[in-house]
């Protein structure tokens, strides 16, 4: 019997945790150090039956254990291997890591235990922590096997992940063939199909505390779409049942890509898919508005077919302009032969000399007149197509704005066909003002982007101000 023996002359097993198909995890103590000191110790037995994916696993639990350095995960103490004639005829591999006081979240619900909606918001953020450490080392490691048997609520409050048998490196070449692991209800779809990435550990989590919330393991659950449905079964907060349902998207595209992004949603209450609720904007304002915690879309329609309007009153008024100028050109051509006329007699009566010199008043009369009547056609023409705008056809087209957690995107668009677009990342976004043309500024780390155009005072403080509270 093992138990009755010094395991490596130092590791006296105490209390069986736990047995299954060769496996069986110990509590027991380390009589090597002064005081002695309690540890896990996990043991597989080498026989005919094993599998061999199941020595691989052991194994690599081990050495992954040796490089991990996290408060919340069990540190690794030692491996090593018995003989048959030290164990029973078998021979056996044996796994030491720290001991964690306390009890697994399993053990609590079979006790009964029922989770308050603060208990659960916290086990998910320590869990997120963990999750953040191992899916951020290079290569990251998966852990595939998140699961209520698998977290320790320790007696410091904290909450611990143990059993790293099924971890992998997710950067192993593709094509190569992996060990399934996984438990039903709490694993997703791709996990099973040996495609884990690291939001199926996500999902993982999000299962686990659907169990915690509801007392009923997920594979109890009815589901609709592969969804797992348990929203009316308990009564917390809207956004935090969104959250967690995020997190069980069956669809890989729908769910939390990486645990950073899905603890950041928790702590700003918010999550992804959230529908867009539409903006009241201030009366009588151009400007359109949707958003929702994670997105923001807004629309600034042009003048379209007003615009027609500004047209047609800058052809009125040249057709004014160009009618002013003929009757003065009549005028002076009129009073030219008038005063041509008089020449003619005056000239008859005294001396040729005298028309001459008419004439020659006269043509002066005509080249000045129409300078002066031409210089100032021109000052009106410029003055009207100022107030026309025709050096800036924005205000023709719609302006829109898109943010997410990630990136925006600013588009103009002109009866759907969208001529400028320009694009960068949200985090890049600096600040948000309005300048002295009465339209709205963008300034990231690298440019300057401008939004609409003719604003009111109004309506540029308002859209500022929304802007950078969904920053925020």
């Amino acid at each position: 019997m093992l138990q009755a023996q010094l395991l490596q002359g130092r590791y006296q097993l105490q209390e069986q945790l736990g047995h299954n198909a060769g496996r069986q995890t110990w509590l027991a103590t380390d009589v090597s150090v002064s005081p002695p000191e309690l540890v896990i110790v996990k043991l597989l037995a080498f026989n005919p039956q094993m599998q061999w994916d199941d020595f691989k696993l052991f194994e690599r639990e081990a050495q992954v254990l040796k490089n991990l350095n996290y408060p919340q995960i069990p540190k690794y103490r030692d491996y090593f291997s018995l003989d048959k004639t030290i164990g029973a005829g078998l021979c056996w591999f044996g796994l030491v890591q720290e001991y964690i006081p306390g009890k697994t979240l399993q053990q609590l619900l079979h006790q009964g235990k029922r989770f308050t909606e603060n208990q659960v918001r916290q086990i998910a953020t320590d869990i997120l922590n963990i999750l953040i450490y191992l899916h951020e080392l290079s290569p990251p490691l998966l852990h595939r096997d998140i699961k209520p048997s698998n977290l320790i609520w320790g007696e410091d409050e904290q909450i611990y992940l143990v059993d790293f048998g099924a971890v992998q490196d997710s950067a192993a070449a593709e094509g190569v063939t992996f060990t399934v692991v996984g438990t039903t209800g709490y694993a997703p779809l791709e996990q099973f199909w040996g495609k884990a990435v690291p939001a199926s550990d996500l999902y993982a989590l999000g299962a686990t505390l659907i169990h915690l919330l509801t007392g009923t393991s997920p594979a109890d659950l009815p589901q609709k779409n592969l969804q797992i449905q348990f929203s009316h079964l308990i009564s917390v907060n809207p956004t935090f049942i969104g959250w967690i349902q995020s997190l069980t998207e069956p669809d890989l595209s729908q769910r939390y890509s990486t645990a950073r992004l899905a603890l950041k949603d928790l702590k700003a209450e918010r999550y992804l898919n959230t529908p867009l609720q539409k903006v009241r904007q201030p009366t009588g304002s151009r400007i359109q508005m949707w958003k929702s915690p994670t997105q923001l879309k807004i629309k600034i329609s042009g003048r379209g077919l007003l615009f027609l309007v500004d047209v047609l009153g800058f052809g009125g008024k040249w057709l004014l302009a160009a009618g002013s100028i003929m009757s003065l050109l009549s005028l002076l051509f009129m009073l030219c032969c008038l005063l041509l006329f008089v020449a003619i007699g005056v000239v008859s009566l005294f001396y040729y000399k005298f028309f001459l010199l008419i004439s020659l008043m006269l043509a002066g009369v005509l080249i000045f007149g129409n300078i002066w009547i031409g210089n100032n056609v021109q000052y009106e023409l410029a003055k009207m197509l100022s107030k026309l705008h025709l050096n800036n056809l924005n205000s023709l087209g719609d302006n829109y704005l898109y943010l997410d957690q990630e990136s925006f995107v600013i588009e103009k668009k002109l009866f759907g066909f969208c001529y400028i677009r320009h694009q960068g990342q949200t985090s890049e976004i600096k600040k948000v003002y309005k300048i002295a043309s009465k339209r709205l500024n963008i300034q990231t780390n690298s440019c300057n982007y401008s939004l609409g155009r003719n604003f009111t005072e109004n309506e540029c403080t308002w859209l500022a101000q929304q802007i950078q509270d969904w920053l925020k």
